[in-house]
């Protein structure tokens, strides 16, 4: 991101508010490319978070799949199901049990694959994805306070 983008040195709330409204009309356009690094971000540096700690401290399946979802559901495209539970970066049943309690709150759905019929192809319904841009909205239009020196 650059340094005029909202979030980054310090900008001014208003400026991260204008900024934030410009990605919300942006997103209704499908440019969401911003958000979607910024997803991409957040699972990057989740997984940095994992290389310090014991992963386990952290797992959170849920958010995981869902941040996965946003990122590669680009234009309404859906992903497998084995994509979504390699995502959740936890075993395999875990990741299941996310997906349907995912699917029982309204904001994953899932459908037969056209080419074959034992693979679940999903993505993030209306609701999800909205309700994930706005939160990514939010945190980009965060204001995050840099120290001059790293010590």
């Amino acid at each position: 991101m650059g340094m005029s983008e909202p979030g980054l040195m310090g900008g001014s709330s208003k400026n991260a508010i204008d900024n934030a409204a410009v990605l919300m009309a942006g997103a209704a356009d499908g440019e969401d490319a911003p958000l979607i690094a910024l997803a991409r971000s957040i699972v990057a540096s989740r997984r940095k978070l994992g290389e310090r700690f014991d992963p386990t401290l952290f797992a959170n399946p849920g958010m995981d799949i869902l941040l996965f979802l946003f990122a590669e559901g680009v234009n309404g495209a859906t992903v497998t199901t084995n994509a979504c539970c390699s995502a959740a970066g936890v075993p395999r049943t875990t990741a299941l049990r996310w997906i349907k309690l995912l699917q029982d709150r309204g904001l994953v759905e899932g459908s037969d694959d056209a080419t074959d019929r034992r693979v679940t192809m999903l993505g993030l319904t209306h609701h999800g994805r909205t309700t994930l841009r706005e939160w990514l909205v939010d945190i980009i239009s965060l204001p995050l306070a840099r120290s001059q020196t790293l010590d």
